[in-house]
């Protein structure tokens, strides 16, 4: 056993034998996964001593952290010469610098989860390459559910170059261990029978934050009473919350028989009689250039509606234009000059394909909420480059992004599951797409786009 796996558990020993040997031999992305307090910054930090022939990196993500922060804290734990740009992606950064890096490297990005998707997209390319014999391992770690999020993001056939790792809950015994091991090593002696230890560890989920919590716990004394200080102020806040409603209930309850009799004591002096057909007669002629104006208008509403709604019929229906709400209001309003449709996209009978369209200038004007959306439904190329610059679920959130790129030409909205996604330009190489990229990110306020294949 090694320096470092002599402060491991037995299953994390085991752990870290299988990260070692997957990162000399393996040419995936690892993703180590697992709830909070499992574990995984020790793994990875554990990996990176026992890989000492390796030259690494480990960046501890921070939140609400940019591409080129990323990058910068790789390269410039990788490179000999901290002379680089962090603007170009890392598998070219490192290619233009691979004469200076060592036989084999070691990137681990702890965290993983705060870092753009752009960085996961690099280092799925980089953990594919190898720079004239020089292998690259990348390893990160994320929660579960943030890794199943990235995977359904990504193609069937690129999914394997994921290796997800989830470390498992520690069973008993190794936590009962894991706390006379600690225990011992503080050198202190709390009175603390061994049964109410065990009965508060089998309780535990099976992370090692639990164990080292009920630690100290005991070595502390006292921490319990917080709790019963903060149940005992919940009692008294219900029991204040509870009276206070029964007061206001008894309040109106008491007010609702003089309100009655009130409204009881009114007594009208006349009731309003409307059988004369002259009155009749008049409010008809007053009312009949507003009934004869409104069949117009409803045609006029629809002859407009037929005019904005465009669907492009392909091989099988990709986008339907529907008027619902607005329509049902217009009914039972008086004529408008000018009136906003509020258009609804809904999901095709085939949710598996992708739906693209694209906004174009002066074609099917849609407004929602004083805010343009233009659509029209296009056929997907098959050939070529493109670029996305964004994936959102919300509609709200893809409006946002329409409006930040409205100034641009090319941009495209494509419908992937329950996903929207934008893209922008068709380009016939991965060149054409960069410099475009590098255009846009200078000219807008967006991160930089990720480069696509049509077919992919």
């Amino acid at each position: 056993m090694s320096l470092t796996g002599s402060i491991l558990l037995p299953s994390q020993e085991a752990l870290l034998n299988r990260l070692q040997h997957i990162s000399l031999y393996g040419q995936q992305l690892i993703v180590l996964t697992g709830e909070d307090g499992a574990g995984k910054t020790t793994l990875v930090t554990a990996l990176l001593t026992e890989l000492e022939a390796f030259s690494s990196a480990l960046v501890i993500c921070p939140k609400h952290c940019d591409s080129a922060e990323i990058r910068r804290k790789i390269l410039v734990q990788l490179l000999a010469e901290p002379v680089f740009d962090d603007e170009l992606p890392l598998p070219e950064a490192m290619l233009r610098a691979s004469s200076t890096l060592a036989s084999a490297s070691c990137i681990v990005l702890d965290d993983a989860h705060y870092i753009p998707l752009e960085i996961w997209a690099e280092c799925i390319v980089l953990s594919q390459m190898s720079f004239a014999g020089k292998t690259v391992s990348v390893t990160m770690t994320s929660p579960v559910s943030f890794l199943n999020d990235v995977l359904q993001q990504l193609p069937i056939d690129q999914r394997q170059l994921l290796l997800p790792l989830d470390i498992e809950p520690i069973d008993h015994t190794e936590r009962e261990g894991l706390y006379y091991m600690l225990l011992s090593r503080s050198e202190a002696q709390p009175f603390t029978p061994r049964d109410i230890v065990k009965d508060r560890l089998e309780a535990q989920n099976g992370t090692p934050k639990e164990v080292v919590a009920l630690l100290e716990l005991a070595l502390n004394g006292g921490a319990e009473e917080p709790i019963v200080k903060s149940t005992t102020k919940r009692l008294v806040m219900g029991a204040f919350i509870l009276l206070a409603t029964t007061l206001l209930a008894w309040f109106f309850i008491d007010d609702e028989p003089s309100l009655a009799e009130q409204q009881s004591t009114v007594v009208f002096a006349a009731e309003a009689v409307s059988s004369s057909p002259f009155l009749a007669a008049y409010g008809k002629q007053l009312l009949a250039g507003h009934f004869a104006a409104e069949p117009m208008a409803l045609q006029q509403v629809e002859a407009e509606i037929s005019q904005k709604t465009v669907i492009t019929a392909a091989d099988e229906p990709l986008l339907v234009v529907a008027v619902k709400s607005e329509y049902q209001r217009l009914m039972n309003v008086v004529p408008e000059k000018t009136v906003d449709i509020i258009a609804e996209i809904i999901e095709p009978l085939a949710v598996t394909n992708v739906e693209a369209f694209s906004a174009k200038p002066n074609e099917t004007l849609i407004h929602v909420n004083n805010k343009e959306i233009i659509a029209k439904a296009v056929q997907k190329p098959t050939k070529g480059y493109t670029l996305q610059l964004a994936s959102v679920q919300r509609f709200d959130s893809l409006v946002r992004m329409l409006e930040s790129v409205k100034q641009e030409k090319g941009v495209k909205v494509a419908r992937y599951k329950s996903r929207w996604v934008v893209l922008m330009g068709e380009f016939d190489s991965a060149k054409q797409a960069r410099e475009q990229s590098l255009k846009l990110t200078a000219n807008s306020i967006i991160s930089a786009p990720w480069i696509r294949k049509w077919q992919d």
